[in-house]
């Protein structure tokens, strides 16, 4: 009767089974280890064997499936050659500590495949003895879940995101404001908050349509984002409606100065696909803590300081008074 093929590149048919089975029939270890070949060979998941150093024995299809690598072109090498540079040196150095110690290893791994591109892989790692308990191989088995991961990171896009304009939703801006608030609290700093209303895209928006409207608050989004920096955040909380969380601020000359040129920004003429508009911005100021140390009470400020621009003289900024 034929044998099967070793499961490993040099290792002899009954090497991975214990010694306890011999007194089977040999036709009985013989369909184990067919069963066993093809059950690696078919496996939905990828598997790769390495020595005892690191050096690979053994790829199964799947591997070079997600790979994008020959079998060939991996033996004798050491799965360094999968590293995407974006995990630090700290990660293997814990991986290897714990195989080493002869314990299984658990993580997600982010591979670059033979192409370049990125995958996200779940994995396990185990050590492999002889009959006198020597580690002396490691078997990995690992998930591909890129497809899933992008999805997850599509819907927490979806979730936190202003889908129009790509800014911060109302959602993340509550939790970075409430970030930064931490943070200034714990360093004896401050911050300010912008509270932006646009001044004139009703009229533009009935006169030229939602998708020139929409357009005109992309480009405010972009005009915004480009007088701040990229530490601060800009958010589109509601309609026409943009905040702005300034961290490390709490001089007014400085806040003024960036309120001018977010001004000077916005109301700027707007290409709207062969239709140019003008609009204004109406900009109220909060400080913490100045005004108020608490995070909903600055954006209370700063929208009161707001309202006082639109109802006095529109187009301007203002600080919160008491």
């Amino acid at each position: 009767m034929a044998t099967a093929p070793p499961l490993f590149p040099g290792d002899s048919m009954k090497e991975p089974f214990p010694a306890a089975r011999a007194e089977e029939p040999r036709h009985v270890l013989e369909e184990r280890v067919r069963i066993l070949v093809k059950a690696v060979e078919q496996s939905p998941v990828s598997i790769i064997v390495t020595d005892n150093q690191g050096n690979i024995q053994y790829v199964n299809p799947k591997f070079c499936q997600v790979s994008g690598y020959a079998e060939a072109e991996v033996l004798g090498k050491t799965p360094r050659i999968l590293k995407s540079g974006l995990l630090s040196d700290e990660f293997y150095r814990d991986l290897w500590r714990t195989i080493l110690a002869g314990e299984e290893w658990h993580g997600v791994f982010q591979n670059r495949t033979k192409s370049g591109d990125l995958v996200w892989e779940l994995a396990s790692i185990s050590p492999i003895r002889d009959d006198r308990g020597v580690v002396t191989h490691f078997v990995g088995v690992k998930e591909d879940f890129t497809e899933m991961k992008r999805l997850q990171d599509r819907m927490d896009n979806l979730a936190h995101h202003d889908q129009l304009t790509g800014l911060p939703n109302r959602t993340l801006f509550q939790d970075r404001l409430r970030q930064t608030h931490v943070l200034a609290r714990r360093r004896g700093r401050g911050y300010a908050l912008f509270y932006l209303d646009l001044d004139g895209f009703k009229g533009v928006n009935d006169t030229h349509g939602h998708e020139r409207g929409d357009r005109l608050l992309q480009e405010v989004a972009r005009r915004v984002s480009a007088c701040v920096r990229e530490t601060d955040t800009v958010a589109r909380v509601g309609g026409d409606e943009f905040m702005v969380i300034l961290a490390d601020l709490q001089d007014r000359d400085t806040a003024a100065s960036i309120a001018r040129l977010i001004t000077e920004a916005v109301i700027g003429p707007m290409d709207l696909d062969g239709v140019t508009v003008t609009i204004g911005v109406s900009i109220g100021i909060g400080f913490c803590p100045r005004d108020a140390d608490d995070p909903d009470r600055v954006v209370s400020c700063a929208d009161a300081a707001m309202y006082r621009v639109k109802n006095q003289r529109k187009n301007g900024f203002a600080f919160w008074e008491p």
